[in-house]
């Protein structure tokens, strides 16, 4: 059977376009028309009236594209292009999200159907069109922000720390740029005092939020906005130390002539976004402010040595406890180890970095063993490897009886037939308004049928998935303690992360809650997070 979902639209500027059930009953006959020999079950999104096609967010359309999203259509039908969108870009979109889901797309007054190669051919050239309209936009934006960058102007965005920005006009034209702040530049001046002092960045973190000292925003300063303050070079002088730091790395610079000391610098395409992250690159283009600079670039370059031994180093000694990376506090952070050497031995310890900065009052997780916490991992494991029966998927779904949706939707189908043949014979009757009055009634029965029964259908084939689950995340613990053995023993945390390495493509959840809430609180197989609870029964 074709799912077939008819969207139509009356314009909300013209009160002659073709009425609402006009249009459904032309996507129903030229539905036939197409489908002659197939069944079709025809769904209607129809309570857009009066929204415009440019409005994205018609209610219809949104509950349209989420049942194309969850697959729930292998058609969709308009009277015309422009009732689903009058934007070329939009269609594109639009287009895309079909194709992803294998849904074809079909219009009647322009005959236009994608499941035809003519009709994807057009489709194909209007998306090109679009790609190109979007590129050209990118690039004509990224060669203006590049000149505005290259000549010193300030080209928006968050100010850094201790900066204002001021309007100036130069030749004819007015263009921002960066002036130091008297008054909020001290707080930065300190921070960079006792960076040079010799204060690690962690200590640093802790010791601002003791004397309560907050970002511009009121959030104190975490260990990820203290890297970014020290590497942004809008702080460093534009003297020769940094001249001859930045060529040696590959930046791209300004003519060396124009390094005098006496101005700060501006680093231009700083940052990319990565997965909805922003990420600060390794190299980008530096240009010189009009802004007095704040540290000398010796100063600034001995700051940047010492983050970057501490990158360098940060991992390089210990590679303790096979949840690293993997294991998270009951905040929600993922934990590190700390490693102390006492009297010739190692001792690691899995502890939560808020803790560590913030102090145990905010967070009393402590340091807890790493041989207690991994330990108690591969005993929870072996326990599952002998009891496969203790596996829990997090989502627990029921199986649902559809026989009677399916009879009552049977009945309603019937009665609607009923009383189409009834209106046939009997249109000019005085029944005839009270016949169409029960057809709606029951039509919307029948709708509110139907979503049911996909709901209901839906839920069925989770509960058919569940035990091909767990008997997949069964085998995949099965193996992740078999390569443990095998590859770690005799000492399973001087090696390789095997947990990280072999549970990333598991796509279930295993709940394994201990009596008395002892330090494991739960074990997420997918997306591999580990969450501890400390031990509250001694």
């Amino acid at each position: 059977m074709l799912r077939i979902g008819i969207y139509p639209r009356k314009s909300v500027y013209r009160d002659n376009s073709d009425s609402v059930q006009v249009q459904i009953t032309a996507c129903k006959d030229y539905a036939r028309l197409m489908f002659k020999d197939q069944k079709l079950d025809f769904r209607i999104y129809d309570k857009d009236e009066g929204f415009s096609g440019k409005n994205t967010h018609r209610p219809s359309f949104t509950e349209l594209m989420a049942d194309v999203k969850a697959d729930e259509l292998d058609i969709i039908i308009v009277y015309k292009l422009d009732r689903i969108s009058r934007s070329v870009k939009d269609f594109s979109e639009i287009y895309e999200t079909l194709q992803q889901h294998n849904v074809s797309f079909l219009s009647v007054k322009e005959s236009f159907d994608t499941s035809t190669p003519m009709g994807r051919t057009v489709m194909y050239i209007l998306s090109a069109f679009a790609q190109l309209e979007r590129e050209n936009t990118a690039e004509r934006v990224a060669d203006n922000m590049a000149s505005l960058g290259e000549a010193g102007k300030w080209t928006g965005g968050t100010l850094p720390p201790g900066m204002a920005s001021v309007r100036k006009k130069i030749g004819d034209k007015t263009h921002s740029y960066l002036i130091v702040d008297a008054q909020r530049i001290k707080t930065v001046k300190y921070i960079f005092s006792l960076m040079l002092s010799g204060t690690s960045i962690t200590k640093l973190e802790h010791t601002l939020r003791q004397e309560g000292i907050r970002t511009e925003r009121n959030a104190f300063y975490s260990c990820s906005k203290l890297y970014n303050l020290f590497t942004n070079p809008v702080y460093c002088a534009n003297d020769m130390d940094a001249y001859y730091y930045f060529l040696e790395k590959g930046y791209k610079l300004p003519d060396p002539a124009l390094f005098d000391g006496r101005h700060g610098l501006i680093g231009y395409g700083r940052t990319t976004q990565s997965n909805g992250t922003t990420v600060i690159k390794d190299t980008y283009s530096i240009a010189i402010g009009i802004h007095d600079p704040i540290l000398s670039g010796a100063d600034w370059i001995a700051i940047q040595k010492r983050l970057g031994q501490n990158k360098s180093t940060r991992y390089a000694k210990y590679e303790a406890g096979i949840l690293k990376g993997t294991l998270r506090c009951k905040c929600g952070v993922k934990m590190n180890i700390r490693t102390y050497k006492k009297n010739g031995s190692l001792f690691s310890y899995y502890y939560c970095p808020k803790m560590a900065r913030e102090g145990a009052s905010a967070y009393d997780t402590g340091y807890t063993r790493v041989n207690d916490i991994d330990d108690r991992f591969l005993q929870e494991l072996k326990k599952i490897k002998l009891s496969p029966d203790s596996i829990e998927l997090e989502e627990n779904v029921s199986y649902v009886d559809t026989g009677k949706m399916r009879a009552d939707l049977k009945k309603t189908t019937d009665s609607i037939r009923n009383l189409i043949n009834a209106l046939s014979g009997s249109a000019d009757s005085a029944a005839a308004k009270y016949i169409i009055a029960e057809l709606e009634s029951l039509d919307k029965e029948k709708a509110v049928l139907e979503k049911k029964l996909r709901t209901a259908e839906q839920r069925n084939r989770r509960v058919a998935l569940s035990a091909e689950t767990k008997e997949f995340v069964y085998h995949r613990i099965c193996n992740l303690l078999d390569k443990i053995s095998a590859v770690l023993c005799p000492d399973v945390r001087q090696k390789i992360n095997p947990v990280k390495m072999l549970l990333f493509s598991v796509t279930a959840y295993v709940i394994l809650v201990c009596p008395g809430q002892c330090l494991i609180r739960h074990i997420k197989i997918y997306p591999f997070d580990i969450t501890v609870r400390r031990c509250f029964h001694g």
